[in-house]
């Protein structure tokens, strides 16, 4: 898969988002329409899966981008270096032998200067993967992993960890918690202007460049 024009990149994330947005601004339509506090309980759940999905999708989708440029490890962040070279370091964990660690630190630092970023993305086997439903924490590591600020994200936090996860947790796990109309609206306009807001970023990051080693 190849994403080399950030028109090309702003498809797929516009794309993405758009069909989730539609399914889950339906299945609101639907909770309002029957006023059944099931309804909002499964509505939580998809809700959750979206998110955990665009969230996954997208930071791939920028991987993909910046592996599209033809750029060298060494002329991106090093969070690049850590993607395109981490499997040569799991070695390292089944040995204490230095020869091997020169071997490995030998081949770490051939790929970095001479080599060009490049991955291989299976929608089965992503990159960067969420283990789940993603926490607040585990979005703020997605950002890292990609060169990406987490700051903004800061005071919207809650609406992740408890709104949604908890919540959803609870649900999936047989407790009895129900949300109503109100609430499910909430949390859904939220967790989309999250979403949203993830997609601009990675946009702007790709318009701007911000994949460059400083």
């Amino acid at each position: 898969m190849k994403i080399r024009t950030i028109e090309k990149l702003q498809d797929v994330l516009d794309d993405d988002f758009a069909w989730r947005k539609k399914e889950l601004i339906d299945f609101q339509m639907m909770i309002h329409s029957t006023k059944n506090r099931t309804i909002c309980r499964m509505g939580l759940a998809l809700l959750c899966a979206h998110f955990e999905g665009f969230i996954k999708k997208s930071a791939n989708y920028y991987i993909i981008f910046v592996a599209s440029q033809n750029l060298k490890i060494s002329e991106l962040k090093i969070n690049f270096a850590a993607i395109s070279c981490k499997g040569s370091f799991n070695s390292c964990c089944e040995t204490n032998k230095i020869s091997v660690y020169s071997s490995i630190l030998h081949n770490f630092l051939d790929c970095y200067e001479n080599r060009n970023f490049r991955v291989h993305y299976l929608q089965e086997s992503p990159i960067i993967k969420t283990g789940g439903n993603p926490s607040s924490l585990v979005f703020k590591e997605i950002l890292n992993s990609i060169g990406l600020d987490f700051s903004i994200y800061e005071t919207k936090q809650k609406y992740i960890d408890t709104d949604l996860l908890s919540n959803r947790h609870g649900i999936v796990h047989g407790e009895k918690v129900f949300i109503t109309e109100k609430e499910f609206d909430e949390t859904l306009k939220n967790i989309l202007e999250i979403m949203e807001l993830f997609k601009d970023q990675i946009l702007d990051a790709a318009i701007n460049e911000r994949y460059l080693h400083e």
